[in-house]
């Protein structure tokens, strides 16, 4: 044990610091080596104060969220991972004239700690009769690394409803950036590139009704159980889908755009590497059959990728991200 590792044991607490615990139970593909050092952060407090002591004794930190969009090396993560258990959510601002309890509402502003998981969120806002979120419902993973990951569904982004996003900066600072300032795009926030951590979230939210909130979001839910192998460890969609000017520049069939249809139609469903496997039920998932290594994962990654590249000219690109030795 060195001192770095010594010193925020002693800062976090040694009955909360774990050594050399397995991370593949605490990701979606239930992959992965052991973290050096483990701390549960169960508020937003603890999370600033595990950043902030990673960063003093020059610690290498990771945050994991829900560990759906991650794919943790066998190796294992070097430092402290922080595990963000950090889940308040609250409505902190209403708009509109308040009649018949919540009738005249028109909107309201929603705060949620970021380890809060999306659907504890949807639920949240489906139940106060907020819409704008109802169809993420199922979506895996937390707020935090949706936010990070600008996650989506068909055609909508999350970050078309948020109002402000609370990070840490890699200066153990805590700063604020507006929507505008967030830079999303399909898969991605600025936060890719300064590698902040987040905190907590405001969502800016319209009324609706909440019976037809509730129909909306169990049938995005019914559609991901009736498309997607949910009975299978995996990380979700496994790759970017592509631009529409790649899709004509390339001429891939019908100018598809998703790149589960180009895995589809090279014939690379069901192709197996060791207990990785892309899915014959939905071929943008690689699945964990059982005794998947993440090594196989990866090697199945890369073989599918060069695939489309000899067969369509296209450098598919990982919506998942790579953690890890």
């Amino acid at each position: 044990m060195n001192k770095s590792y010594q010193s925020v044991i002693n800062s976090l607490g040694s009955s909360r610091v774990k050594i050399s615990e397995s991370l593949a139970p605490h990701t979606y593909m239930k992959v992965g080596g052991p973290a050096d050092l483990f701390f549960t952060a169960t508020t937003k407090q603890d999370l600033i104060d595990a950043v902030q002591t990673a960063i003093k004794n020059k610690v290498n930190h990771f945050i994991l969220g829900g560990g759906s969009n991650i794919l943790v090396s066998d190796s294992g993560i070097k430092g402290l991972v922080i595990k963000n258990r950090a889940d308040t959510i609250k409505i902190i601002g209403l708009s509109g004239k308040l009649k018949n309890q919540r009738a005249g509402i028109n909107q309201a502003v929603i705060e949620v700690q970021a380890g809060a998981t999306v659907n504890q969120l949807v639920r949240f806002t489906i139940e106060e009769s907020l819409k704008g979120l109802e169809e993420f419902l199922g979506i895996p993973g937390t707020v935090g690394g949706a936010v990070y990951n600008n996650s989506h569904h068909l055609d909508h982004l999350i970050g078309d409803h948020i109002k402000e996003v609370e990070v840490i900066d890699q200066k153990g600072k805590v700063k604020t950036y507006t929507q505008k300032q967030m830079h999303f795009a399909y898969n991605y926030s600025i936060l890719q590139k300064t590698k902040e951590v987040v905190l907590s979230v405001k969502f800016q939210l319209k009324s609706g009704n909440k019976t037809q909130l509730w129909q909306k979001a169990e049938a995005a839910l019914k559609r991901r159980r009736d498309t997607q192998p949910l009975e299978f460890p995996s990380s979700g969609c496994m790759f970017k889908n592509i631009g529409k000017a790649q899709a004509l520049l390339h001429n891939t069939p019908n100018q598809a755009t998703s790149a589960g249809f180009l895995i589809d139609n090279a014939g690379l469903k069901g192709t197996q590497i060791g207990g990785a496997k892309v899915s014959e039920k939905h071929a943008n998932f690689i699945i964990n059959t059982g005794n998947a290594t993440a090594k196989d994962i990866k090697k199945l990654t890369q073989l599918v990728q060069k695939r489309i590249k000899e067969k369509y000219h296209i450098n598919l690109k990982s919506e998942v991200f790579f953690i890890g030795e």
